[in-house]
């Protein structure tokens, strides 16, 4: 998939260019629950790292069984701090209160020229280098990106050479689109792409049970009728390159009925959606004041 850095789109080779040192890169990762074994998955699947030089650390080691069935290589680390020791580049993919906690554990085993690859929410990198004070990548990951598809999104702090942005930006690339943003747009972001897979599902359940409660059609018709058209509809936009505006130019004629439900959306759904925005930023805010106090705790209590 291609992938963007501020709004430029290399072709494949850039990524190709970058490989052979990507996949020889010791890389560890600390913690492996959803988007973290899927990052890994993903990357191992698509021969984007050696199993050999993948470390992985988690407080689930039974979770781990497929993935070694899988690729044997991949080695187990004893703990967050053997793994760090051992590593070149450092995945920290956990919740963002555990991330303070590990941060706080792994800091004075980091080495200094390690590359930092945060994908823990609402814990910015201002914070992170409170911790470690060098190269660090924020990442924003999304569900869609098991069908190598979506986009990931990713901020760079100073400490990271363009050399290493590369590295990150190709390995995310592989799984889909990445696009590297302002981090003070990440909170808007995140609504539009790893929030994004559970809002418009429930965009798409709503519009299936209003057709089934006024209608014959059972739930599951209504759906096996709506997530075509919705899957269609991605693709005429992405592969096609049609716009929104020609879609609504094909479908909602002039007078017709199409016309007069777009017409009720685009009345209602701008409201919606400033209220979606804006609560989803509260809380944003209100889990990073968390997550600051809660660092603001383990760094005071260090001697």
């Amino acid at each position: 998939m291609t992938y963007a850095r501020s709004g430029y789109l290399p072709d494949h080779n850039t990524m190709d260019q970058n490989r052979l040192w990507v996949m020889n890169t010791r890389t560890g990762f600390i913690g492996y629950g959803s988007m973290g074994s899927m990052i890994v998955q993903g990357l191992l699947d698509k021969a984007c790292l050696q199993p050999c030089n993948v470390l992985v650390s988690t407080r689930h080691p039974a979770s781990l069984t497929p993935l070694i069935d899988k690729y044997p290589f991949v080695k187990v680390a004893k703990n967050n701090r053997a793994l760090v020791r051992e590593c070149n580049r450092v995945f920290l993919c956990t919740k963002p209160l555990d991330a303070v906690h590990v941060l706080s554990e792994i800091a004075g085993d980091l080495n200094p020229d390690t590359h930092l690859v945060s994908i823990a929410a609402c814990l910015p990198i201002e914070q992170i280098a409170r911790f470690f004070p060098g190269a660090i990548t924020r990442v924003v990951p999304s569900l869609t990106a098991e069908m190598n598809s979506g986009v990931t999104l990713l901020c760079h702090n100073s400490g990271v050479s363009p050399g290493a942005a590369q590295e990150i930006e190709a390995l995310f690339g592989a799984l889909g689109n990445v696009m590297v943003i302002d981090e003070g747009n990440f909170e808007v972001g995140t609504d539009l792409t790893s929030c994004g897979p559970a809002l418009i599902a429930v965009l798409i359940e709503e519009f299936a049970r209003a057709a089934a409660r006024t209608s014959t059609l059972t739930l599951e018709q209504a759906r096996a009728l709506v997530i075509p058209t919705l899957s269609g509809t991605a693709r005429l936009l992405d592969e096609r390159g049609f716009t929104i505006e020609t879609i609504l130019r094909r479908v909602a004629t002039p007078g017709g009925i199409t016309e007069e439900g777009a017409k009720l959306l685009q009345s209602e759904m701008p409201g919606v959606y400033d209220t979606l925005i804006q609560q989803t930023l509260t809380k944003h805010g209100l889990v990073k004041t968390t997550v600051r106090n809660e660092a603001d705790r383990l760094l005071d209590r260090k001697p």
